[in-house]
């Protein structure tokens, strides 16, 4: 049970630096197709990772998670 905890709070850390990744990306200096390919690569890998989580935790909560992942760190 800790080894299950201990790779899901691997994989929301993994998750939150992505996002954290792609949000610097929104507001950094970029252009065009550099810019989308940076960003569709973080969500690709966020995409990823929540498959991973799923395994842990099941589909719908790791919708959820990812989805609060985002959202608070869009907040702060």
């Amino acid at each position: 049970m800790y080894e299950h905890k201990s790779e899901v709070a691997q994989l929301c850390q993994s998750i939150e630096a992505e996002i954290e990744a792609m949000q610097r990306g929104f507001s950094a200096f970029a252009i065009g197709v550099a810019r989308h390919e940076f960003i569709k690569s973080r969500m690709e890998r966020i995409g990823n990772q929540q498959d991973q989580l799923a395994k842990h935790v099941g589909e719908s909560a790791a919708a959820t998670m990812v989805c609060e992942l985002y959202i608070n760190r869009v907040e702060h």
